[in-house]
């Protein structure tokens, strides 16, 4: 019966990787952070605008095709961008707080991909430079699938933070305006 042997060897492969699934994390944070050489006020402008984030965010560089539009009160709580997209998927980013040249926080929404998070970015203002933080933090709830795509999210998030840093850094050392 080695049909049967090789059955139960799977079905017992199966529960091993469920049980393991379900006492992995479900909740996640990942946060970067680069000293610019500007003020905050140089940097918040750019950060504020959701529709000057294609010019520093690895999302806005990864597809020229996508198709954004805009609602919500202009460069302020409320302010959402909705995006469709062969590689970005489908979704939202909403500004929920803002804290002038210190802080601004927001909710994101991937439809596609099924994820909700929050996301901040902080300005933190020292010897006439600024610290910006960034930061994203979610759940994925019982979804021992996505729990086990945790296992590597920090690279890849984190990738993508990194890179949207390093823009702002050159777009803020190069003067930046936010016209």
């Amino acid at each position: 019966m080695p049909g049967s042997k090789a059955a139960l060897n799977i079905i017992i492969i199966l529960v091993f990787v469920g049980l393991v699934g379900v006492i992995l994390p479900s909740e996640y944070r990942i946060e970067r952070s680069i000293e610019v050489e500007a003020a905050p006020g140089d940097i918040y402008p750019m950060l504020v605008d959701l529709r000057k984030w294609q010019q520093w965010s690895s999302w806005g560089q990864r597809d020229a095709a996508a198709i954004y539009s805009y609602d919500g009160p202009d460069r302020a709580i409320g302010m959402r961008v909705q995006w469709q997209s062969e590689v970005l998927g489908i979704g939202s980013i909403e500004i929920s707080a803002l804290q002038f040249n210190r802080k601004l926080t927001y909710s994101m929404q991937n439809v596609t991909h099924g994820i909700e998070a929050t996301g901040e970015i902080r300005l933190e203002a020292f010897d006439n430079k600024t610290r910006v933080i960034w930061s994203s933090h979610g759940d994925v709830g019982l979804n021992i699938i996505d729990r086990y795509k945790l296992l590597t999210f920090d690279d890849k998030l984190g990738r993508d933070l990194d890179v949207g840093l390093e823009n702002i850094k050159v777009l803020a050392e190069n003067n930046f305006t936010a016209s």
